[in-house]
């Protein structure tokens, strides 16, 4: 089956290249560094260190990795390799001279070989559940040690993934281990592999987030409408603006999905004539609804509210991870498409940690419930932030297995 994929893969060529051009001219890629995707690169290779890859395709999986980042650098060359213009805006931004970030190249065996062949790690570190069939299947070729941390798989995608388990085999036995971000997704993972899979907690959840939490409830509420998607304000912005006319006081934090999206967000807002400002150009905060238009802020604002709104969970794009509005002390409000990450909100539901409502209907019911019980937002609160310390990542134990196994190949 190997066979045929790279193959396909090949006779995609011309058809990634003009989807490439495409995406430049959407902005949604760099024309200055797009030769990254096909395997090239502008930099010298640095001679003094070995180098260690982690690949993290997102700006939520890239933040995850930050105390590796900050436990090997010293001794390494940190490669960081995404795929989003955002993910590599915050890298470059937040780590400077830490790392050395690329693009990640397309799956393409072609791009692939000019990749390793540049760069030659000495370890690679894959997060997540962007698997690449070529890539990974190379760096077993090339004898180059890696591992897969916060391995998750959906039922949609396991579902998939079951109709062809004997290839799911065939890429991931290129991991020395797996360790899987939940009891749920390391069983799904169990059933799909012969790798040894292990479960050492959530990667987003290192000892870095456990000073963030704050357990007081803000004196004038702040709700925060967290990663939306196209057409999702047009359901969820009539409910609150009922709610912001109910209670005057309150605050409304919107963060799309996409930061791009956000001045058609304030136009929105605008024509419906709410006080409404843009993060990125405030002088003040006496804005009722802020849209949050600048990289890497979810965190300080996550902080700030003491209710949030997941997104992607009104519309059919499968929600979003609740942990860090949970580890933020928040009380949680989900729509019903969560295929993402059911299993989570399956155990946070349980054990009163989240809400689930069936429609953005019952936001403005549910929200006012919240704001009206002391008790019922503190229960909320304090469940969500209980779950999310049960689970925290073991990361000594995963230092000293990556660091035994960079030994064991000195």
């Amino acid at each position: 089956m190997h066979k045929l994929y790279k193959i396909i893969s090949y006779f995609l060529i011309p058809i990634i290249k003009i989807n490439t051009f495409v995406r430049i001219l959407k902005k949604k890629e760099d024309k200055f560094r797009y030769k990254e995707r096909f395997g090239l690169t502008n930099l010298k290779k640095p001679l003094e260190k070995e180098i260690i890859w982690i690949h993290a395709s997102s700006i939520g999986e890239f933040k995850s990795s930050d105390f590796l980042i900050n436990n090997f650098f010293n001794n390494y060359y940190i490669l960081i390799t995404t795929t989003t213009t955002t993910a590599a805006d915050y890298a470059i931004k937040n780590y400077g001279e830490k790392i050395i970030h690329q693009y990640a190249p397309y799956d393409v065996t072609l791009w692939i070989n000019k990749f390793l062949d540049f760069w030659q790690p000495k370890f690679v570190i894959w997060i997540e559940s962007d698997l690449w069939p070529n890539t990974i299947v190379r760096l077993r070729e090339k004898g180059i040690k890696s591992v897969l941390l916060n391995a998750r798989i959906s039922p949609k995608s396991f579902n998939k993934w079951k109709y062809f388990s004997s290839y799911y085999k065939f890429i991931t036995k290129t991991f020395f281990a797996i360790y899987a971000q939940s009891q749920n997704d390391l069983k799904r993972i169990k059933s799909l592999t012969n790798n040894e899979v292990g479960y050492l907690g959530n990667l987003k959840l290192t000892k870095k987030f456990k000073i963030l939490s704050n357990s007081s409830i803000s004196k004038n509420i702040n709700i925060m409408i967290a990663s939306t998607h196209q057409n999702e304000e047009d359901l969820i912005i009539p409910y609150i603006e009922k709610i912001s006319k109910k209670y005057p006081l309150i605050n409304f934090f919107i963060t799309p999905r996409h930061p791009e999206r956000s001045r058609v967000i304030f136009n929105l807002l605008k024509s419906k004539k709410l006080n409404v400002g843009l993060h990125s150009r405030i002088k003040n905060s006496k804005f009722k609804f802020l849209i949050i238009d600048s990289f890497g802020k979810m965190d300080e604002f996550y902080n700030k509210s003491d209710i949030v709104v997941l997104g992607g969970s009104f519309t059919n794009n499968g929600g979003h991870n609740p942990i860090e509005a949970a580890v933020a002390n928040c009380a949680i409000i989900t729509g019903p498409n969560i295929f993402n990450w059911q299993n989570l909100y399956d155990d946070m539901i349980k054990k009163n940690c989240c809400l689930m409502i069936k429609n953005s209907k019952e936001l403005e019911h549910n929200i006012i419930n919240l704001i009206e019980d002391k008790n019922l937002i503190s229960d909320l609160k304090k469940n969500a932030l209980s779950f999310s310390e049960s689970v925290f990542f073991d990361e000594d134990k995963l230092l000293n297995i990556i660091k035994s196994n960079l030994e064991y190949n000195a």
